[in-house]
């Protein structure tokens, strides 16, 4: 058993063929070509069949009808071994290894059989009877030769168990010139060797090529399967042909809905707001302008749920397009929250230097170059503020900065600015106001920002306030109404600190009020 085995190892192995090495992965394709396509064998062994049949009328011989027997018999064989194989494969159970040890023997002997029948014939004395098998067995030796060229050894050892026989005949046949048939049979021989030689190594480069290309397409699909991105192709009408499960998840739908559907039709089902955009049609007539336009610029959509995606293009050359979808909410989030950052103050939340005087010139561009109502600019400045520093540390004085800006908030009218422009110095701005109005607020504003304030330390703290007034006459700039806000101020807190003061040009007198007295 063991011998039988090594033989059959041996006689269906697949050698290395130039600059390629049949590897495990590879094999399984080579032997599973000894299954497919069963009508060469199924012709071949009618044909078969068919010269024992002659031979059989003509000759009327018993081993005519030995023969006959056989040959039908080990192609039923054969035909059975295969039709097992195929319902296991389609089971489940591939294994491909112990098919082709079952199927080799039976072949083997198959193409026996017939060399032994033709080796019959030639010696017989019917001349058409030899001729008609010698020409028989040539076409099937040559159809087993190239449809076994997968596994050279076995084609070959298949080939050369028929044609032994028919030489061996030929030189023992009485007919004199019989052995002439020797020359040509050697030829055969070495003809269907560079046959099996030849097909083996193209069908090596086809199969280890076919392999390379899975394994390519594998490692691809995957790529394109776990990337991070959703990425789909659309035809030129805007179809999607091709979609990974990424920009599935990303529109939240099915990757099989997607496909073959217009990719605005997407967009519009899968990111229709049921309040401001019900049908979608909206951002369907936005994706459709987009595709419709030739620059690559980017398409920012946002979903029902609130997510915010960005769709790129790249054109391809066969007239398709790649379309890359990304979730940006979290970088659209973050480059808002660094914007707020670049223009707010990080402490408590109000607008810094840089967003107040962007605010001021914006009130300065739409109201009317008229002395009143005016814009009033507030320059704040809180007293005694750094002894909360100095007594209770710096943690003590940011939580009064905190509540400071928060009293501002409540105290302003809705709608006003109030920025924070360095340590315990704030800036309101009052568009459209008078003197007697800003008066009221900033006598409203030292009475918030005077009361105590309660410390996460358990302790409490009063500060106050002083105030710097500057109206525009209808030619300041932002620098200026700050600047004369802040000589105001300078004023204020000379007078005695916790009062407000109004900035006058001309003179350069300035009107002061105690807080009290308002």
């Amino acid at each position: 058993m063991a011998v039988r085995a090594s033989l059959l190892n041996s006689v269906l192995a697949t050698p290395p063929s130039g600059n390629h090495r049949v590897t495990a992965a590879l094999r399984p394709s080579m032997l599973v070509t000894l299954f497919e396509d069963i009508r060469p064998m199924a012709l071949s062994g009618l044909a078969s069949g068919f010269v024992a049949a002659v031979a059989l009328m003509r000759l009327q011989q018993l081993w005519c009808l030995a023969w006959l027997v056989l040959d039908v018999g080990l192609l039923v064989a054969r035909l059975s071994i295969v039709r097992a194989y195929t319902v296991r494969r389609d089971a489940g159970d591939d294994r491909t290894e112990y098919w082709a040890m079952r199927y080799a023997p039976v072949s083997l002997v198959a193409c026996f059989v017939l060399g032994l029948g033709v080796m019959g014939c030639v010696q017989a004395a019917d001349v058409e009877l030899g001729t008609l098998s010698v020409m028989v067995a040539g076409g099937v030796f040559g159809g087993i030769a190239s449809r076994n060229s997968a596994l050279p050894r076995l084609a070959m050892t298949q080939v050369v168990l028929g044609v032994l026989p028919i030489g061996v005949g030929a030189l023992l046949a009485p007919r004199n010139g019989a052995w002439l048939l020797v020359p040509p049979l050697v030829i055969y021989l070495a003809a269907m060797r560079t046959v099996v030689q030849r097909h083996y190594r193209v069908l090596v480069a086809l199969i280890a090529a076919r392999q390379r290309n899975a394994e390519l397409v594998a490692r691809f699909d995957a790529a394109l399967t776990y990337m991070p991105h959703g990425l789909c192709m659309i035809d030129g009408d805007s179809r999607v042909i091709v979609a990974n499960r990424r920009t599935a998840q990303l529109f939240g739908s099915p990757r099989e809905i997607m496909l073959d559907t217009p990719l605005p039709a997407v967009v519009a089902a899968l990111g229709a707001h049921a309040v401001t955009d019900p049908g979608g049609a909206g951002l369907a007539a936005q994706c459709d302008a987009w595709l419709s336009r030739g620059e690559s610029a980017p398409l920012d959509i946002v979903l029902a749920d609130g997510r915010q995606l960005e769709l790129t293009r790249h054109r391809v050359p066969d007239g398709n397009a790649v379309i890359i979808v990304e979730d940006v909410t979290a970088r659209r989030q973050t480059e808002q929250h660094i914007r707020h950052l670049a223009r707010h103050d990080a402490l408590t939340g109000l607008p810094n230097r840089h967003e107040l005087h962007a605010a001021l010139k914006r009130m300065l561009a739409r109201r009317p170059r008229l002395p009143s109502p005016a814009l009033a600019v507030m320059y704040l400045d809180l007293d005694g503020f750094k002894s909360i520093n100095d007594r209770f540390g710096h943690q003590a004085g940011d939580e009064v900065l905190m509540q400071v800006a928060e009293r501002l908030g409540k105290t302003l009218p809705p709608g006003e600015l109030a920025a924070r422009i360095g340590g315990d110095e704030f800036i309101v701005a009052i568009d459209d106001t008078t003197m007697h109005a800003c008066s009221i607020l900033a006598a409203r504003i030292i009475r918030q920002i005077s009361a105590p304030y309660a410390l996460s330390i358990g302790e409490t703290v009063c500060i106050g306030i002083s105030i710097g007034i500057a109206l525009d006459d209808g030619h300041g700039s932002p620098d200026e109404l700050i600047q004369q806000a802040d000589s105001a101020l300078y004023d204020a807190k000379s007078a005695g600190k916790g009062i407000y003061c109004f900035y006058s040009s001309g003179s350069g007198s300035r009107r002061m009020a105690p807080a009290a007295t308002t």
